[in-house]
C-alpha cells in the first residue's frame, strides 16, 4: 500500500501516513495520539522491579525532563512510571524523517556551554554534526519594505556585534548570573520591556536594523511585541555577552542520527515503565501519597509524582488540590513561543547561505541551508507565527522563500504543528513581558509531593533540551531526598 503523501512527504513519526497533519487537521483530537506521533520508542518497556525497593515516583510526561528524572530516580532505586500522552517519547523534540534523512521538528542544536545537555553528550558518546548555514559567509536580507539585499558575514559582522551589544546594554549589570535567576532579583526589575520596543529604541544603521530584528525574532519564535526583551538577554548573558558564541550555541551543532539518538541512551538507562498514549486528565493528593487518573479512567498510586508537563498544559490537568493562583493564571496566559520551523527542499544545490527578513508578521524570519545534494538543496525556515506561513503548503512555502531566492521551486516542505499539538500548545518556553519575572520561583515550587519539572521554567538554559535536562535533574533529587535517599 502507498503510504506517501501526495508530495511524497514523510508523516511526523518514524512510520509514514497517508497526509501530514496540518494547522486544520491535528484540531481533530480525537485522534491526536495517532496524529501526534511516531512508533514507540525501543526503550519503552516495562522495567524490572527496584531490588528492595518499595518507593514509587510517577513522572507525566515523557520529553527529556521527564525521561532524565525517570533514569535519575532509577539510579537512587525508586521505581518509576512515565506516562507520556504521545505514541512516542521525546516531547517537543521529534526526530523523523524527510527528504531521506533523519531531521528534528522540535528542539535540535546543542552546545558544550549548556552543562546539562553536554555532559550527557558525554556520558553516551554520542556525536555531532553541524549546520553549515549558521556560519554561511553570504547573507540574503530583506528591507523594511520587502526588498531583497546581498551582503557578507564578513562585512556584517563586526556591526552585527556592536548592534546587539547596544540591544542588551547593561546586560553584565542587569543579569550577572544569569543561570541562577533567584540569585539575584536586577533582571526582575528590569523586566518590563518587549523585544520590539527594545529593537525599535536601539540605533543602527539602516542595513544592520533588519539582518538584528530578524535574528532575535528568530530566537524569540513570537511576535516581537510578545517577547520579553529580558529572557532574549538571558541567551546571550549565558554565552558571554558574545553575540558569535551565540550564535553557535543555539544554531550550529546538532547530534547526529537526530536528538532521538540521545533521548534513547537516557531511557535505555532509565529502563522506567513507560506507558505511552497515556494523557493524563487528574493528579489528587493526599497525605502519604499521590493519585494519577488518566484519561482513560485508570487510576494509578504513587509515593510522589513528578510532572513534566509544559507550561501551556499544567491548566489542562485537573488538580487536587488545585494549583496554585500563579501557576493557574501563568499557565492560561501562556508563554510568547508560537512560531514556525519548517523544513524545505528546493531543486537544484545552491550554495550555502543565511536568509533574514525582519517583521512581527514576515512569513519567515531565519532561512538556514542545511545541505545541498543529488540536486536539491535542504534548508530550515523559521518564522515569528503559524498564522503567517502554513508550512505543509508547497505554495505558501515556495512564495515566501522566493523573496530571498527568486528561482527557488519548493519540492517538499513540512513542520510540525506545535501549536496546535494538545500536549505542546506552543514551542519552545519563551517569557513574555513580565511573566517569569513574576512567576518562575512559583513555578519551581514543589507542592507537597508533587514536584514540578519542565524547561519552560528552567534556571539557564529555558526552554532549550539543556533546561530540560536540568530540572529533571533537580525534580529527580528533590524526590529522592523526599522519600528517603538510600543512596
Amino acid at each position: 500500500m502507498d503510504t506517501h503523501d501526495k508530495s511524497g512527504l514523510p508523516g511526523p513519526g518514524h512510520e509514514k501516513v497517508s497526509e501530514p497533519p496540518t494547522r486544520r487537521g491535528v484540531l481533530g483530537l480525537a485522534a491526536a495520539s495517532m496524529l501526534l506521533g511516531g512508533a514507540a520508542s525501543a526503550s519503552a518497556r516495562a522495567a524490572p522491579p527496584v531490588p528492595g525497593s518499595q518507593r514509587h515516583v510517577i513522572v507525566v510526561g515523557g520529553g527529556f525532563c521527564g525521561v532524565t528524572a525517570a533514569r535519575e530516580l532509577r539510579e537512587c532505586g525508586v521505581r518509576v512510571t512515565l506516562l507520556e500522552a504521545r505514541n512516542r517519547l521525546g516531547g517537543r523534540t521529534f526526530t523523523s524523517d524527510f527528504a531521506g534523512h533523519q531531521v528534528d521538528f522540535g528542539g535540535t542544536w546543542v552546545h558544550w556551554l549548556q552543562p546539562h545537555v553536554w555532559a550527557e553528550i558525554s556520558r553516551y558518546g554520542v556525536a555531532l554534526d553541524e549546520t553549515p548555514g549558521a556560519v554561511a559567509d553570504r547573507i540574503i536580507y530583506l528591507d523594511k519594505q520587502g526588498r531583497r539585499h546581498e551582503t557578507t558575514a564578513a562585512e556584517q559582522w563586526p556591526r552585527l556585534e556592536k548592534s546587539v551589544s547596544d540591544l542588551f546594554e547593561g546586560g553584565y549589570s542587569i543579569m550577572p548570573r544569569p543561570a541562577e535567576p533567584l540569585a539575584d532579583a536586577t533582571w526582575m526589575k528590569a523586566d518590563t520591556y518587549s523585544l520590539r520596543q527594545k529593537i525599535d529604541a536601539t540605533p543602527m544603521p539602516d542595513d544592520v536594523r533588519p539582518i538584528v530584528d530578524s535574528m532575535i525574532l528568530a530566537w524569540g519564535n513570537a511576535p516581537a511585541s510578545e517577547v520579553s526583551w529580558i529572557d532574549m538577554m538571558r541567551w546571550y548573558a549565558l554565552t558571554g555577552y558574545n553575540l558569535t558564541v551565540t550564535n553557535d550555541a543555539v544554531g550550529r551543532f546538532r547530534i547526529a542520527g537526530g536528538t532521538k539518538t540521545l533521548l534513547d541512551a537516557i531511557a535505555a538507562d532509565a529502563a522506567a515503565d513507560v506507558r505511552l498514549s497515556t494523557p493524563v486528565a487528574a493528579i489528587r493528593q493526599f497525605s502519604t501519597s499521590v493519585e494519577v487518573v488518566t484519561e482513560g479512567g485508570e487510576i494509578l498510586k504513587a509515593d510522589a509524582v513528578i510532572c513534566a508537563a509544559p507550561l501551556n498544559i499544567l491548566a489542562d490537568i485537573a488538580f487536587e488540590p488545585a494549583l496554585s493562583p500563579v501557576k493557574l493564571a501563568t499557565s492560561r496566559q501562556r508563554h510568547a513561543g508560537q512560531g514556525t520551523k519548517t523544513h524545505i527542499l528546493l531543486e537544484g544545490e545552491y550554495a550555502n547561505f543565511s536568509g533574514w527578513g525582519p517583521g512581527d508578521d514576515a512569513p519567515i524570519n531565519f532561512l538556514l541551508w542545511e545541505g545541498a545534494e543529488d540536486g536539491k538543496t535542504h534548508l530550515i525556515a523559521f518564522g515569528p507565527s503559524a498564522d503567517a506561513l502554513d508550512m505543509n503548503d508547497t505554495n505558501a512555502v515556495q512564495a515566501a522563500v522566493r523573496a530571498f531566492v527568486p528561482d527557488a521551486k519548493v519540492v517538499a516542505a513540512y513542520g510540525y504543528e506545535w501549536n496546535v499539538d494538545p500536549y505542546s500548545k506552543g514551542t519552545w518556553g519563551v517569557s513574555r513581558p513580565g511573566q517569569l519575572s513574576a512567576a518562575i520561583a512559583e513555578l519551581q515550587a514543589p507542592a507537597g509531593r508533587l514536584l514540578f519539572a519542565n524547561a519552560d521554567w528552567a534556571n539557564g538554559w529555558r526552554g532549550f533540551i539543556d533546561g530540560a535536562i536540568e530540572q529533571g535533574i533537580i525534580a529527580a533529587r528533590h524526590a529522592s531526598k523526599m522519600l528517603g535517599d538510600t543512596k
